[in-house]
């Protein structure tokens, strides 16, 4: 099963936004959101591709509990 783990959006050039997640950063496709999005936004991704824009009070909730749960994350 795959896990989305948020990432906060830290750079944008054109339909590609660059996402931290933990200790390491990646580009992620936006193109197929269907809704704007800027720095400091969080993403779902899945095989760098955004999937879903997030709260930053879900991104938070929801990397607690994968810590609780002790999940890896990225």
């Amino acid at each position: 099963m795959c896990v989305g783990i948020p990432g906060k959006i830290i750079l944008i050039k054109g339909e590609k936004a660059r996402i931290k997640q933990e200790d390491h950063s990646h580009w992620v496709d936006i193109s197929s959101l269907g809704e704007k999005v800027k720095i400091g936004d969080y993403l779902i991704s899945y095989q760098n591709v955004a999937i879903n824009k997030v709260s930053p009070k879900d991104a938070e909730e929801i990397l607690e509990m994968m810590g609780s749960l002790k999940c890896p994350r990225g």
